[in-house]
Formats: C-alpha cells, sequence, structure tokens
C-alpha cells in the first residue's frame, strides 16, 4: 500500500493564521469519517508544542484519568486533576499550546452535560490564555449542535471547518501517472476520500485495483460501507436497505419506504440521520423555489459503487464465484453519472479561473417530466444562464451537434432564458468548429487546462 496524503492548504492556512495570533482560541472541525480530519490537525500541530488525544467511549472518570495521564507523559510532568475544569487550568499555564480533542462527540454522547463543562472551561478558564483548544468530530449532527443557539457552547467558538471529501482534480495529485480517464474510473470507486486512497496504486490498471480491494473479501474498501454504519447507527441494516434503494433509483419516499418496508411516516427520520453523516442528499431542480419536488441520491461515489457492484454480490465474492471483469459493460454506464459530477467540477473551476464568457454563481441539474438537462449555470445577478450536457463518450462532431440541438430544445422548457450551451465529453472531434458557432464543448484534454491551474 502507498500512502498518500494531500495537503488541504486552505484549511491549513486557515489554522495557522487563527494560531498566529497570540490569543485564545476555539475551533470546532467535522466531517464524515475518513474524510481526513485527523491528518489535518496533525499536519497543522507539527513542529508546534501540542497535545492529541483521541477520545474513547468510556465513562467520564476513566477518560479523564487517561487524559491526564497522556498529558503527563507527554510533557514530562505531574499533574492531578478530579475534574476537567481543575485540568484545564493546569494546562492554561503550559503558554501557547494547541490542544486537540478528537471524536469529541463521544463525550457529549457518554456525558449529555459536556457541553455545558467546555462551556465553564472556555469561559472562566481558557478565554483570556494562549491555548488553542481544537475539537474534532464525525458526527456532524453533534458537532452542529455544538453552535446552535440553544447548545451552552453557543457563540463561543472563534472558528469552524466542515472539512468534505476533496474534489476530483486533487487526484491527480494524487495518482499523477493516470490519465483523466483513469481519474474519472478511480474517483467513481473511492470519490475524494483521503483515507482511500492508500489502498490504490498507480502503477496498476485501476480495474486491477478496483478487483484488488473490492472482490476481496479480507480488504478494508470491501466491508468498509457496511462498517462504517453499524460503528454509528443502531439499526445499520435498516440504514443500508434505504441506502440501497435509493441508490437503485427509488428516490422518493413513497419509492423508498415500498422498496424497503419501512413506514412512509417513519423514513424522514431515517433519510436525516443519513443526511447528517453526509451520506445521502436531497437534490431539487436548479430553478425549483418551493422545497418539495426533491429526489434523494447517495452522495459520495464510494458507497455508490459498492452499493450497486459490491454488496449485492457478496455471496458469490465470498466463494470466488464472481469478479469485477464481470461488470465491465454496467460500470462504463455508472460512469456516466459519475462525470456529469467531474464535469461540473470542471465548470466550477473555469468558472472560478475566469475561463467561461459569463459568471455563474449556482450550479445544478433541471428536470422535468422525463425531460433532464446534466447541468444547468445560473448567474443569479445578471440572469446568465448556460445549459451543459456531459457525456461519457467519444463523440464525433456529428452526434455533438445533434445533443446540442437536442440542449437547445430542452432549454426552452425549462423557463430559464439562456445564453450558452455546451457540451463536455470524453473526446469530441471538430469541437473547435462546434466553438466557432458559439458553442461551449470541452473534452478531457481540457481538463489540463484547469488541473494545476485550478487548485
Amino acid at each position: 500500500m502507498i500512502l498518500k496524503f494531500i495537503d488541504r492548504e486552505e484549511e491549513l492556512r486557515a489554522l495557522e493564521e487563527l494560531y498566529a495570533q497570540d490569543k485564545a482560541h476555539l475551533v470546532l472541525i467535522y466531517g464524515r469519517r475518513r474524510v481526513g480530519k485527523t491528518e489535518l490537525v496533525k499536519q497543522f500541530i507539527n513542529g508546534k508544542k501540542a497535545f492529541y488525544f483521541l477520545a474513547k467511549k468510556e465513562p467520564m472518570e476513566l477518560e479523564l484519568d487517561r487524559l491526564v495521564r497522556a498529558f503527563n507523559r507527554k510533557f514530562n510532568v505531574f499533574i492531578e486533576a478530579e475534574n476537567l475544569e481543575e485540568f484545564f487550568e493546569r494546562v492554561k499555564e503550559f503558554g501557547k499550546i494547541a490542544f486537540v480533542i478528537d471524536e469529541f462527540p463521544y463525550w457529549v454522547e457518554e456525558d449529555k452535560g459536556i457541553p455545558s463543562t467546555f462551556q465553564y472551561i472556555w469561559d472562566e478558564v481558557l478565554k483570556d490564555s494562549k491555548v488553542f483548544l481544537v475539537l474534532l468530530g464525525s458526527s456532524i449532527s453533534t458537532m452542529e449542535s455544538l453552535m446552535s443557539y440553544k447548545n451552552p457552547l453557543y457563540g463561543r467558538r472563534t472558528g469552524q471547518i466542515k472539512l468534505r471529501p476533496l474534489e476530483f482534480f486533487h487526484l491527480k495529485e494524487a495518482f499523477p501517472r493516470y490519465s483523466w480517464e483513469e481519474l474519472v474510473k478511480v474517483y467513481g470507486t473511492i470519490d475524494g476520500i483521503p483515507a482511500y486512497f492508500q489502498y490504490f496504486d498507480d502503477s496498476l490498471s485501476v480495474e486491477k485495483n478496483i478487483e484488488n480491494n473490492f472482490y476481496n473479501r479480507v480488504s478494508v474498501l470491501y466491508e468498509d460501507a457496511e462498517r462504517l454504519l453499524k460503528d454509528e447507527l443502531r439499526e445499520p441494516t435498516t440504514y443500508l436497505n434505504i441506502l440501497k434503494a435509493i441508490n437503485d433509483g427509488k428516490a422518493k419516499l413513497t419509492e423508498i419506504a415500498n422498496e424497503t418496508r419501512v413506514a412512509v411516516t417513519n423514513l424522514p427520520k431515517y433519510l436525516k440521520v443519513l443526511e447528517t453523516l453526509d451520506l445521502v442528499k436531497k437534490e431539487y431542480p436548479i430553478n425549483q423555489r418551493k422545497r418539495g419536488r426533491g429526489v434523494y441520491r447517495v452522495k459520495d461515489f464510494y458507497h455508490r459503487f459498492w452499493l450497486r457492484f459490491v454488496y449485492p454480490y457478496r455471496d458469490d465474492i465470498e466463494i470466488g464465484a464472481i469478479s469485477f471483469e464481470d461488470f465491465q459493460s454496467d460500470f462504463n454506464r455508472y460512469l456516466g453519472e459519475v462525470f456529469e459530477s467531474v464535469a461540473g467540477q470542471f465548470l466550477i473551476r473555469m468558472n472560478r479561473l475566469g475561463k467561461l464568457p459569463f459568471r455563474f454563481t449556482k450550479l445544478g441539474r433541471w428536470w422535468h417530466k422525463g425531460e433532464e438537462i446534466d447541468l444547468v449555470a445560473l448567474n443569479s445577478i445578471t440572469g446568465e444562464a448556460g445549459f451543459f450536457e456531459a457525456k461519457w463518450k467519444n463523440l464525433s462532431e456529428r452526434e455533438a451537434r445533434g445533443i446540442l440541438k437536442d440542449l437547445e430544445r430542452k432549454a426552452e422548457l425549462t423557463g430559464i432564458p439562456g445564453n450558452y450551451f455546451g457540451l463536455i465529453g470524453k473526446r469530441i472531434e471538430g469541437k473547435e468548429s462546434l466553438r466557432e458557432k458559439g458553442y461551449l464543448v470541452f473534452d478531457l484534454e481540457d481538463f489540463n487546462e484547469v488541473g494545476e491551474e485550478g487548485r
């Protein structure tokens, strides 16, 4: 295995700017599991006077004892404390120090009074110190609740970072030997989840990596999707069934309920949990104002791939009766939806770099009564709009013209005045000729333009 860690330059810079201030800080860092929170803070505290502590699901008296002993061992001191308040009184004496508590929600789960305890610690002990206190958590709902109005810690934080999976274009840094086409395949299997990068080796083909990691019952990626649910939830099987139904195209409440045998009245609470875990999102047509006709989608491509190509075939994989080779055709079809996401990220980078003839402030899908447009870019200030199709195909100029003409037809159905029409494909013949006619046409060759420059 080759360990690959991608620098989170923006997040590190934000932390360093706060740390450079000669005062106390309380920073919350959160995000789904495997997204790189721990690696981020470990890189941040490297070379600093710092203390890192990983919380456990243990009674708080045991956790306090473990915390004090670990601190004493780290700094070769002898501190005694009967409670957290007393302990942080001693920590304050160490001057400027970065103090990190990872998986802080475990403490909140164990003791509901922990937010109140840390309110006191911040207000009465640390506020006027030089301690840089960082609280990390994978439970997004718990971490976001710390910022809510009713929480004792409301208004105390001096910074927060919600860490998200890396963008598609970061994969080029992790896997420099792969082409853009190969990276779309990688993104379709492990998304931009940093912890999974170490399991792929770009000296091997993408297909070989998929075979090694998803069709091998002893590999981490073979079972991690299910493991995440078991670690976080009391009814992992129910949640897994809901995810599977959504991934199979059951996008509305009634469809999901029928597929999973979960009462439609109970389904929203399950979906809310999956949303807070960043596993599911509710999507609406880009021009829809009333939040009614949304559809549910599995959010990351690791889970989408696993639910489609691994989970239904676990019994066959266990006995070696099936391999990734059996799914090549379906995998290529699946990459169509992956490429829609990649194309959207490409447009966002082009927009950021000013390489489009207009600026957009919003990007999303549009659909209505069987008609769909992959990407619609809107500028809410100027009223300009661009319509784009993303096609995971090699297209002739004639095929591209046909797609663009049909796109113009569908754009009229949206009710959005359109200024620009475009197409993003794997490879498009005659794209220069199409550009001369005013179309915004791009293929994988154009990704080089934003790959390095857009970082």
